[in-house]
């Protein structure tokens, strides 16, 4: 379960601690009071995207912290939750989680860069989100709209029947089989477009081999033949030079005149020690002229006029030119062209496997389909027939007892490249769910039912039935209530408390039917404070709770006692909500019920 949620600098919220019961929690307040921020942080701690936008405005990073009870064994939390979840940070961490508590934290920068630990230890966003789809389960209002693409339908009945895993070895089957009739094709309708391929490769690479482009020879040619094309200019340029350093006789080169300064400077400098350092500039000045003479010098020996060498020259210059202009148009697109044709040409003659080879994989890859596509279908017949029951039986208790559920799809998924044709990466043919909301009306796509109301409740029975298949410790209902009236809240009610009495719940509600199923409510208010904008959170209990139901029934002015009906009736709503509670409630350790310690008015603004 979580145990505690740390929240800082995140939006309106500037430092917050919430503790959570173990049952159902309620979060309301006001439409754009916040409720929404403590969803986003539990989203961040389960790996979602999060930009800079979210850090608080003047804060550096925004951080979330949260801590997890993770017992070993015995009844507080079943070790079939837990298990994975040690086994998830034990692959992250490379060690064993010690203890009993996990402590997640993600950090957001206002540049929107990510810090991840979990146990302490860094990890990556992937890895969070492996971990937390172990660790918690968040149901938006927005996926009521997902739930009626029929691949999202496929994904929520393999989710319900356990067969997840034979879905995702379909869609591998099917990738594997779509590869080889691709093959296949190619083989069969490409083998003259292969050969003319293989004989223009061969043709370039014998052309690209006889030019014989080595790396760097470009480089090392035009710098040649500059020498040779200009030779009498550059010996004019170095007698010139040697000219200007030795000068007409010993005492007037520029290395004895650096001398002669030297030897001057040296005196005054025993007289002015501040000229010591240009002493020594005059010093390697000299070094350097007379190595300049030394370069100048053994440069002047080594050229020679070779007519023939300057010829040889430019008609290399020529051919690498050309070269350069038809594969290039440098030196290294050349060199890479052509050790990419020398692979392209690997490959084609390796592929030279003929159509019956070709054929023979397709016949296998298609075998293997057809194989995994009946085992998925039997597991899906065998999950939908309990699928409908668990469905229509929370519909009956939702104001729906005479609307009926199936769940459509051939039984017979077929073979070959029938089977090929209809497949998606979701199964071997459409699936979807139907609904006959009236009796003697026919079954329709439940994306065709008309009411938005009867939509909702549809969705939230498939949400009940999810998260009855015991897959994750702490379950989130975001809003998921918001197109069902209030006359249907108690029935809502009840069934968010069934969900809690296998599952720590958290419902974000604007329904006090909802709420007052409560084992733990929580106040969101944004208020405005020394010109800043923050969010509180407040635990509500006894009297403070009466009159948030009392308010969220008819308006803020029954929260001060000025409504006495709406306040009795937050009452009544409370005790029914109490009396029909009594039938879910049965978690007992070994003490005895599990009760939630007490938790204290939390602000999410106030910093200290």
């Amino acid at each position: 379960m979580l145990q505690s949620l740390h929240i800082r600098d995140l939006a309106l919220v500037a430092a917050a601690e919430v503790r959570f019961d173990r049952g159902l929690n309620v979060l309301s307040g006001a439409t754009g009071g916040g409720k929404s921020l403590v969803v986003t942080a539990l989203k961040l701690l389960r790996g979602e995207k999060c930009g800079a936008g979210l850090v608080r405005h003047g804060a550096e990073e925004l951080r979330i912290d949260g801590e997890f009870l993770l017992p070993a064994a015995g009844d507080d939390e079943p070790p079939s939750r837990a298990a994975p979840v040690r086994a998830a940070v034990e692959g992250i961490t490379g060690r064993p989680l010690e203890g009993d508590v996990l402590v997640v934290t993600r950090i957001v920068d206002a540049r929107g860069r990510s810090k991840i630990r979990v146990d302490g230890r860094p990890a990556t966003l992937q890895d969070l989100r492996d971990l937390g789809s172990h660790l918690l389960e968040i149901h938006g209002q927005g996926e009521t709209r997902a739930l009626m693409r029929p691949e999202i339908q496929a994904e929520t009945l393999d989710a319900f029947g356990g067969s997840d895993g034979l879905r995702r070895e379909f869609s591998a089957a099917l990738s594997v089989a779509r590869a080889a009739e691709t093959r296949l094709a190619e083989v069969a309708g490409s083998e003259r477009a292969r050969q003319e391929r293989v004989g223009f490769l061969r043709f370039q690479l014998a052309e690209m081999d006889e030019i014989g482009l080595d790396e760097g020879e470009v480089s090392r040619v035009e710098d040649e033949h500059q020498v040779l094309a200009h030779l009498d200019r550059l010996r004019e340029g170095l007698d010139g030079a040697l000219h200007a350093i030795q000068g007409e006789d010993e005492r007037d080169g520029a290395e004895d005149r650096l001398g002669e300064a030297i030897r001057s400077l040296e005196d005054a400098a025993e007289i002015d020690r501040e000229l010591v350092p240009a002493v020594e500039f005059l010093h390697e000045a000299r070094s350097l002229v007379s190595e300049a003479v030394r370069v100048v010098l053994s440069r002047a020996d080594a050229l020679e006029h070779d007519p023939g060498r300057l010829a040889s020259l430019e008609e290399r210059l020529g051919t690498l030119r050309r070269a350069l202009r038809r594969f290039g148009p440098t030196e290294t697109d050349f060199l890479a062209r052509r050790d990419a044709m020398q692979r392209e040409l690997h490959e084609l003659e390796e592929s030279e496997a003929g159509p019956e080879a070709r054929e023979a994989e397709l016949g296998v890859a298609l075998d293997a389909l057809a194989g995994v596509a009946r085992r998925l279908c039997r597991a899906r017949r065998r999950a939908a027939d309990r699928f409908v029951a668990a469905i229509e039986s929370e519909l009956g208790d939702l104001g729906m007892p005479h609307t009926r559920v199936q769940v459509t799809f051939d039984d017979d998924p077929g073979h070959g490249i029938e089977l090929l044709r209809r497949a998606t990466p979701h199964g071997p043919g459409p699936l979807e769910f139907e609904v006959r909301i009236n009796p003697g009306e026919p079954f329709r796509l439940m994306r065709e039912t008309a009411s938005g109301g009867e939509t909702a409740r549809i969705v939230l029975a498939i949400k009940k039935g999810l998260a009855d298949q015991d897959r994750v410790p702490f379950v989130v209902f975001d809003e998921i209530d918001a197109e069902i009236g209030g006359r249907l809240g108690l029935q809502v009610g009840e069934k968010l408390r069934a969900v809690a009495a296998n599952h720590q719940t958290l419902i974000v509600t604007h329904l006090p039917q909802v709420a007052a199923f409560a084992d733990a409510h929580f106040r969101v208010d944004k208020l405005v404070r020394e010109d800043r904008t923050w969010t509180s959170v407040t635990r509500l209990d006894g009297a403070a709770r009466e009159a948030e139901l009392a308010a969220m029934s008819v308006g803020d002015g029954a929260a001060d006692g000025g409504d006495a009906e709406a306040l009795a009736e937050a009452r009544r709503m409370v005790e029914r909500a109490r009396v029909g509670g009594a039938r879910v409630r049965p978690r007992r350790t070994s003490g005895g019920v599990s009760r939630s310690k007490p938790l204290q008015e939390l602000d999410l603004g106030a910093s200290g």
